[in-house]
């Protein structure tokens, strides 16, 4: 049993696999995906049923009557927004390992997983890519840390304190004093519990120096751009571009300039409004 798989191993309480999400997931990246499907699937989830109808039913979303049937709900939202909706339920029962993560402020982590997933979106829709994956990817790419942030708390606290939430940095330090980073934990877990091996890769190589050769490479650059933007997002001194430790080969990959930071930053804000209210959640 590798490191990884030890870390995983000493959590008390670890979320069971959530099945017909991550099902449902894999559906999503088919292009050729049946609806039928998708609807049988969430009727299966009583907390996924209940919440698309929730959203379904809100002032944003209704129309002049209700909607009581599951197939109708996926049809007002539409996919891509359902897909939404389930990423962050995976992403919600990840989170609840939180409840034992010390003194790890989880509230922020998750405004950050949101913002690196919405902002992996945009990125993705640059490069023609698949959006929803993309979206997926960045909602989970830091479930590693609350495994350390529950077993090896409050050393970890500390270590955050040390080198910083953010960046190789932190994962650099996390190798030293675990003999693993949260990256190699975190694509472990989603691999134990199914959801689509790229979607798992990119966690686990968006703070490398990608290959562009590589399948997994242009989403995890994807996923690792999105997250420094993010941090920039929202960091309580407000964002600085400058700041951005962007490659040239990543600004290269994305057609971007210096100048077009900013704008990107703008894009991601107003897609996060958006989203917050599909989510009914704070970021």
């Amino acid at each position: 049993m590798d490191k990884a798989d030890q870390y995983i191993e000493r959590v008390s309480d670890l979320p069971p696999a959530p099945t017909i999400a991550v099902e449902l997931l894999g559906l999503f990246a088919d292009p050729d995906h049946d609806i039928d499907r998708v609807v049988e699937l969430i009727s299966l989830d009583p907390a996924l049923t209940v919440a698309l109808l929730k959203r379904c039913n809100s002032a944003s979303f209704s129309g002049s009557e209700a909607v009581t049937n599951m197939f109708e709900a996926v049809t007002r939202l539409g996919l891509y927004e359902v897909h939404c909706v389930v990423a962050a339920l995976v992403g919600a029962r990840a989170m609840s390992l939180g409840k034992s993560a010390g003194r790890m402020d989880v509230g922020s982590l998750w405004r950050h997983s949101v913002v690196t997933a919405v902002t992996s979106a945009i990125l993705a829709k640059r490069l023609r890519d698949a959006e929803a994956t993309a979206f997926t990817a960045g909602l989970l790419h830091d479930i590693g840390k609350l495994v350390f942030a529950t077993v090896e708390s409050p050393t970890y606290a500390d270590l955050v304190g040390q080198a910083g939430a953010s960046g190789p940095r932190l994962a650099e330090v996390e190798q030293m004093a675990f003999g693993v980073s949260h990256a190699s934990v975190g694509a472990r877990l989603l691999t134990r519990w199914g959801v689509p091996e790229n979607v798992a890769g990119a966690t686990l190589h968006h703070h490398g120096s990608p290959n562009f050769k590589e399948p997994v490479a242009q989403l995890a650059a994807t996923v690792g751009l999105a997250s420094d933007l993010a941090h920039q997002m929202t960091s309580q001194n407000g964002p600085n571009p400058d700041a951005l430790p962007i490659r040239p080969d990543t600004m290269i990959l994305f057609r971007l300039t210096a100048d077009d930071i900013p704008t990107l930053m703008t894009q991601a804000q107003s897609e996060l409004h958006k989203v917050q209210g599909l989510l009914q959640m704070s970021v």
